[in-house]
Order: C-alpha cells, then sequence, then structure tokens
C-alpha cells in the first residue's frame, strides 16, 4: 500500500514538474519555495519507499533501512516547512512590508530543527520505532511525534491568514482548506492504519492543489491581477448578449498607475495595480470585473439600482489606493454603457464603451454615459476612417494652396499647401475634423505622401507657380523615419522640382517630442536645399530652445497675435519685440492671420516678412490659383 501510494506521488510531482520548470513559473518569491518543494517531494517518494521496501522484505541491512527511515523524516520535516512556506508566502505576496514572511521563516526554521533533533536524540531509545530480535519494525510510544510538526506550520499558516485576511484572495483560503482537508484524512488513516503511510502522497496532493490553484498559467486570467482577461469579457459580454440578458458595463482607466509606477519603481507599481484590482474585485464581488490590459479595467453587471451601482464605484475610485497605510490618490476615467436591444455584438459594444471613455479624456471628465450624440460621433468617426482608406484624387482628396504675400516683394513669394476632403455631394469635411483623426489612426503617413506628390505635380505643371514656394505641414512620425530623405528625393527630383521650392512646417508642440533626431535628420535635409517653417509660434510653448537649436529658416507667428494686434498695446508690442528677436537670429518672420487692412498696415510697420490670411488670399484649388496669379499686375 505504502509503494503504490509512492508511486503515485512519484508520477504526480514528476508531471507537475515538468510543466512547471518547462513553462518557466520561477517568477515570484513564493514560486522559488514551490519549485524546491517538487524534487524533495520525488526524492521523499524515493526514500519512502526505500525504507518501506527494506521493512518488509529485509532486502537492505539494518543500518541501511535505519538510514532511510532517518532520512525520511528528515526529507519530510523539510517538504512540510518548504509547503508552509510558500502558502504563508502567497498570502503575503501582495503585502507591501517586505519582511512580512521573516517571522515565518524563523519559526518554520526552528521548528524543523527542533523536530529533527528531537527524531535524532531519541532514535536509540527506541521512543519513534524500533526493531526486535528478528529485525522487525515496530511503532514506539511516540510514533505519533512526526505527524506533529504539521501542527505549529498550520497554526502559523492560520495566524498569517487572520492577520492578512483583508488581502487575501478566495482562491487562497480554497487551497488552505482543500489542502487541510487531505492533510487531516491522511493523518486519520495512518493513525487507524497503523501499516499505512500515505504522508507522501498526501503531500503530492497538496502540491497539485497548490499547482492548480496558483501555478499553472490559466487561460482568459491576468498573470498579475489575477482577475479575468479581455477575452474573457468579450465572452462574457457576448453570452449576455446572446441571451438578451440586460446588463451595463463599465470601462475604467487608470491614468495615474503608470506614474506611479515611475515614482515607485516597476516592482511596487505591479504590486498597486494588484492592489487595486484586489479592491475593485472585492467591492463588486457580485459583478464580473476583468483585467482588459495595462491599466484598463471593465465590469460586467446587472441595470438593477443602475444610479447606485454607478456611484459607489465612482466613491470607490475616489478613494485611491492604500500603500503603507497611506491613501494614494489616482486619476481615472470611467465609461458607463447599458446594452441595447440592438447590440449587434460585443466588439460594438466595446467599441461604445472606447469611443466614450476617449470623448471624456478629451473633455477631461472623469464619467461619462454613452449617449446617441456619442453615438452619432462615433458612426461619423467610423465613417472617416473609412473614408481615408483611399487616398487618391478620386476619391475626394484635393489639395489647395494659400498663397502667402511678401512685404519686399509687394508679390505672392509662397504658398502654404492645404488638404481638403472633398465629400460626393460636393461639400468639403473640415481637416479639423479629419487631420487628427489620422494622426490617431496612422492614415496622416500615407496623407502626407499624397500632399507631397500632388504638390510637386502641381510646381512642374503650372508655370505661374514659378517663382514661387510651396511650404508643407509635416508630422513628426515622417521626419524621424530613416526611409524619408529618398522617398521625398525621389519624388521632389522625378518631378524635377528644385529642393529649395520645397519648404516643410511643423509645430513647436510636435518637434519636442523628439528634438534630437528631429534635428538630425532636418539638418541633412537642409544641406541638400529643403527649408523648414515653424508653426503657430507665439503660443503654447514659445520655447526659443528649438528655435535655436533647429535649422529654421522662417518662423510663423500664430494667428492670435495678428487678430490681437489693433487690440492691445500689449501685444502690438509682443509681435513687433518677437519680430525684432527673430530677425536678430537671421530668421524670416510670417504673420498669419491678417483680415483687415488696418492689420495688415500694423504687421508691416513691425517689420515682418510676410503676410497670410483672408485679406491677400484664402486657400483655393490649383486652377483657380493659377487664374488668382494671372489676374494680379506684374
Amino acid at each position: 500500500m505504502i509503494t503504490i501510494g509512492n508511486y503515485f506521488a512519484f508520477g504526480i510531482v514528476l508531471l507537475i514538474s515538468m510543466v512547471f520548470f518547462r513553462n518557466k513559473y520561477l517568477t515570484t518569491t513564493a514560486s522559488k519555495y514551490y519549485a524546491v518543494c517538487l524534487p524533495l517531494t520525488i526524492l521523499g517518494a524515493i526514500i519512502d519507499t526505500l525504507r518501506a521496501e527494506g521493512i518488509r522484505t529485509a532486502i537492505f541491512p539494518i543500518w541501511l533501512t535505519k538510514s532511510f527511515i532517518v532520512l525520511d523524516f528528515l526529507v519530510m520535516y523539510s517538504i512540510t516547512a518548504m509547503l508552509a512556506l510558500y502558502l504563508t508566502a502567497k498570502i503575503t505576496e501582495h503585502i507591501f512590508f517586505e519582511k512580512a514572511l521573516l517571522p515565518a521563516k524563523i519559526t518554520l526554521l526552528c521548528t524543523t530543527v527542533v523536530f529533527t533533533v528531537f527524531s535524532l536524540a531519541t532514535l536509540p531509545f527506541g521512543l519513534i520505532y524500533s526493531f526486535n530480535g528478528a529485525h522487525e519494525y515496530i511503532d514506539g510510544p511516540l510514533s505519533f511525534i512526526p505527524l506533529l510538526i504539521l501542527v505549529p506550520e498550520l497554526m502559523l499558516i492560520a495566524i498569517y491568514y487572520a492577520k492578512y485576511r483583508k488581502r487575501v484572495r478566495k482562491t487562497i483560503k480554497a487551497a488552505f482548506i482543500q489542502s487541510l482537508t487531505i492533510a487531516v484524512l491522511i493523518t486519520i488513516a495512518t493513525f487507524i492504519y497503523d501499516s499505512v503511510s500515505l504522508l507522501i502522497l498526501a503531500t503530492a496532493l497538496i502540491e497539485l492543489i497548490f499547482f492548480i490553484n496558483f501555478q499553472h498559467q490559466q487561460t482568459g486570467i491576468n498573470s498579475i491581477t489575477r482577475l479575468h482577461d479581455g477575452r474573457s469579457f468579450f465572452t462574457e459580454a457576448s453570452k449576455r448578449i446572446k441571451n438578451r440578458k440586460p446588463f451595463k458595463a463599465y470601462l475604467i482607466k487608470i491614468h495615474s498607475l503608470g506614474t506611479l509606477k515611475q515614482n515607485y519603481g516597476h516592482k511596487i507599481g505591479d504590486e498597486l495595480l494588484y492592489q487595486f484590482a484586489f479592491s475593485l474585485e472585492k467591492q463588486f464581488s457580485d459583478d464580473a470585473v476583468f483585467h482588459m490590459y495595462g491599466t484598463s479595467f471593465a465590469i460586467i453587471s446587472g441595470t438593477k439600482n443602475s444610479e447606485e451601482h454607478t456611484n459607489r464605484l465612482l466613491e470607490h475610485l475616489d478613494a485611491g489606493i492604500t500603500y503603507m497605510e497611506n491613501q494614494l490618490t489616482i486619476d481615472y476615467t470611467v465609461a458607463e454603457h447599458k446594452i441595447q436591444d440592438d447590440e449587434a455584438n460585443a466588439d460594438t459594444f466595446y467599441e461604445k464603451l472606447e469611443h466614450a471613455l476617449e470623448i471624456a479624456k478629451e473633455n477631461k471628465e472623469n464619467h461619462i454615459v454613452y449617449t446617441l450624440d456619442l453615438e452619432i460621433a462615433r458612426l461619423r468617426k467610423r465613417y472617416l476612417v473609412s473614408r481615408m482608406q483611399n487616398i487618391t484624387a478620386t476619391d475626394g482628396f484635393e489639395i489647395w494652396f494659400q498663397p502667402i504675400h511678401s512685404v519686399a516683394k509687394n508679390a505672392f513669394s509662397s504658398m502654404e499647401v492645404l488638404l481638403r476632403l472633398k465629400e460626393r455631394n460636393g461639400s468639403f469635411i473640415s481637416p479639423a475634423e479629419f487631420i487628427p483623426l489620422a494622426e490617431k489612426t496612422g492614415q496622416i503617413v500615407p496623407i502626407t505622401w499624397f500632399v507631397i506628390e500632388e504638390t510637386c505635380k502641381a510646381l512642374a505643371q503650372a508655370p505661374e507657380l514659378n517663382e514661387i514656394r510651396a511650404s508643407i505641414n509635416l508630422p513628426m512620425i515622417l521626419l524621424v523615419n530613416q526611409g524619408f530623405e529618398a522617398k521625398l528625393n525621389a519624388i521632389v527630383d522625378g518631378y524635377g522640382i528644385p529642393h529649395d521650392r520645397i519648404s516643410f512646417e511643423f509645430t513647436e508642440r510636435v518637434i519636442l517630442d523628439d528634438l534630437d533626431v528631429a534635428e538630425k535628420n532636418m539638418r541633412k535635409l537642409a544641406s541638400t536645399g529643403y527649408t523648414f517653417y515653424l508653426d503657430d509660434f507665439g503660443v503654447g510653448y514659445s520655447n526659443f530652445n528649438c528655435v535655436l537649436r533647429l535649422p529654421l529658416k522662417t518662423v510663423k507667428l500664430d494667428s492670435s497675435l495678428t487678430q490681437a494686434a489693433e487690440k492691445t498695446k500689449e501685444n502690438n508690442n509682443l509681435v513687433y519685440i518677437l519680430t525684432d528677436l527673430l530677425h536678430d537670429m537671421n530668421l524670416n518672420v510670417v504673420a498669419e492671420g491678417a483680415e483687415t487692412s488696418d492689420q495688415v498696415e500694423l504687421l508691416r510697420a513691425y517689420g515682418v516678412d510676410e503676410i497670410q490670411g483672408y485679406y491677400f488670399a484664402k486657400p483655393m484649388p490649383l486652377a483657380k490659383l493659377r487664374i488668382f496669379l494671372k489676374k494680379i499686375p506684374k
């Protein structure tokens, strides 16, 4: 019976070990203790089998059988200590106090040493076991002593559980109860049947329970927070939609956890993430809580007491996270959406939540409910994205030009290239609507190449533009790309356009995101003749470091300065001061947004080099631009 139990134990632990070490689960302190238990249990199964066979068949010399008995005690004491240490480590796994496990280590070490010394000391007196003259094994009066080591170990685990129970997950409690049940049953069986010892089998079964509950990679479970993941969310939402079961969902984005991770370190950041997830699951134990990805979470709940449920969630989030007895506030956004009768599928449902979350973040709101207006905006966004799938002239994309007036030449010397998107009914979609969306979706890259290609084509085909430079808005994603220069030269040189007729505009806001790489690539392009404009200067950052470092030719003053030029003396002085300062830096100055003759006269008086605005010309397509330029007196 003993041998068969050990064989089973050996097989169970061997299979666990193959999976455990193959999948490299040694990522936490607790898992390292578990890793020690596995080879100890295999060793224990081998030694216990040899001990049992030595006693049963007397195949070994008596001294060797006694040695196996001693080793059996030592290995079993070590295994039970490591299992107890593993479970206490699981209990304290998300406790921020680094020395929380130290008392357990000391207690288990002392307990193991005491029982080992006692067992060895009593061997000569036959208190635990002895052999008679016929070399038969006989239990001593204290043969139950080795089992008593479980008592302090179980008490230790119970104490730790009681102390940290507010942070202990249900899986740990369940695993403890399951393993305790097996330990008790095996112990009872051992006492009832003196000839039967299934301690190694019990150990293997307990390790299997721990592996199932903690160590194996559970599909659909986030490895850090132990919450169900995004795939589980879609499964649950799909099931409820299919069964027409009313529900609503919250999508929660915690913006400040990334900052907390930077401030406290990666490990503490993960602990804070876990602590947030744990508190969220505990607070909403009747709902389904999911860790979607990163710092995004979701909750699926019923629709009963909907407003009360929402208020409870917001109060919970406002309370923040408890760290080292301190309450840390968190920056969050919550989107809320109730299932509709015509809801197509879980993907669409989640897309609505994401759209609402994005709008809330843009509006700097921490809570938003999905409404009809948001649905209209979402459908509009999807429509625009679909329109930008094919960026060609036949699909409605056009480039327009706004001439820029040179004060010195009293003529148009340059023009800004602008993009327009025409609807099938002839109306136009505002660039303010589709350009930001193009930047978010990555469509800004093919759009910019379309603008460059069409600009070069226009410069090559229209002789009226021979004296005019063209400036194109350039996204940083292209400027910092290594292949940008080669592709740009291929297009520009292919149309026979001199490089100095092509300028690129960018804003200070985007250039500062990758200033070093941008500077390097700009200097390389400038060396071949291309020029660069800094757009919208005078608002936002207004960082002169950017102006000093980059190989700029022109700075464009923001239209807000021009519009205010007639109103206050301070703004008049600011335009004058900026123009004078930029001239001292050998930079041309373009004033944007001139709409009246008074504004134009002021800008001329302040010494700007070029003026752009409706006073001189509105943006227009190439055909109209050619006619417009022909009508200008030479």
